[in-house]
């Protein structure tokens, strides 16, 4: 419920306080709704906790901020001056050290921050993955598409959000469904057909060109939608119905952290995926040194200098290029998505929705 409220209600917010207010409001928004959340955590939540007291573990705190920081940078900044740029490379083999030393500190700590005897579970281990794969994918779906009402489409920032709304019409028709088809098909088919109708709808959307309609666009992004809705709860139900009531919550804790690592690599990887192939179809011939920089940033930057320049030509070139990036990065997702089938159907488990066996492999 609180993905299905958030994820429109983000966009369609963020672009009204846009038209109307300083950038800054975007965040500003948050303040009260975390100042509302801790009051209701105090007066109405009911006190749980673990009958073994764990002590924060602040080394593996450090270093996987430290190591998940370094990762995402590089990946960012390799996809802005290329894979052979030294400081994308340094960036990302420091980080991947990093996160290299915080598993085998989780090994040995006694009081890790993350129990990686959670992933003795199979359906656990399976469903935590799936649904990081949904969130990698979802992530840059939601990167892409607001640069492409906007940019191309000449949507304003309130617009953009309400074009959004199909994916989340058809996330929640998705969820519906995967309610009857879990008891119809069991949960392990669910998921792969969710991942299958997920990756059909990206596919489709990557022949997206600047002429399409808006409507055959709702159409894609609606049947995304629905591939989410049966992808999402399913792998989530499938990972956390593994664990006892008591161990619960840290799964619940853990798949959200990985879901948002997910989300935050995917952006970082699909978007200099895009950035790459935006960059690629370029032709800047004869344009000034800092002009060519101003474009290659962005396809917004490209559009706001074509019109600067009342060039029809570079207005062209930047939007078929931002579309032919835009094609390549939804086909790595739709490949991501048929990964997700392979990986359903290979190894998670068929088991009953909802139980509370520790199911370790």
């Amino acid at each position: 419920m609180a993905n299905m409220l958030g994820i429109p209600l983000g966009p369609i917010v963020g672009g009204w306080l846009l038209e109307h207010y300083w950038w800054g409001s975007v965040f500003l928004i948050n303040l009260p709704f975390v100042a509302i959340a801790l009051i209701a955590i105090s007066v109405l939540m009911p006190e749980s906790r673990s009958s073994e007291h764990r002590p924060l573990d602040l080394i593996g705190v450090v270093s996987s901020s430290i190591g998940l920081v370094s990762v995402t940078y590089g990946v960012i900044r390799a996809g802005e001056n290329g894979w052979d740029d030294t400081i994308s490379i340094v960036t990302l083999f420091i980080g991947l050290i990093i996160l290299t030393a915080f598993v085998l500190w989780q090994k040995r700590n006694r009081h890790a921050l993350i129990d990686l005897s959670l992933f003795g579970s199979k359906s656990f281990t399976w469903g935590s993955i799936l649904a990081t794969l949904v969130s990698f994918a979802l992530f840059g779906l939601l990167f892409a598409l607001p640069q492409f009402f906007q940019a191309v489409g000449g949507t304003d920032a309130l617009t953009t959000g309400l074009r959004l709304l199909p994916l989340i019409g058809g996330l929640i028709v998705g969820a519906k469904v995967s309610d009857l088809l879990v008891t119809a098909i069991g949960s392990k088919v669910n998921a792969a057909l969710g991942f299958a109708v997920m990756a059909a709808g990206l596919m489709i959307g990557s022949t997206t060109d600047v002429q399409t309609s808006y409507g055959f666009i709702a159409m894609w992004i609606t049947v995304t939608g629905i591939g989410l809705g049966l992808a999402l709860p399913t792998a989530m139900d499938a990972a956390l119905s593994a664990l006892s009531a008591e161990r619960s919550g840290i799964g619940s804790a853990l798949i959200m952290a990985l879901r948002q690592v997910g989300g935050a690599i995917g952006v970082a990887l699909l978007g200099s995926t895009l950035n790459y192939s935006y960059r690629s179809q370029l032709d800047l011939t004869g344009l000034p040194n800092s002009v060519v920089s101003t474009v290659r940033q962005s396809v917004s930057a490209g559009v706001a200098v074509a019109h600067k320049l009342n060039s029809q030509e570079l207005l062209d070139n930047v939007r078929n290029a931002f579309i032919h990036g835009e094609a390549t990065m939804l086909w790595v997702c739709g490949g991501i998505a048929l990964l997700g089938v392979i990986l359903t159907l290979s190894f998670l488990p068929r088991q009953a929705s909802g139980s509370q066996t520790e199911e370790v492999s």
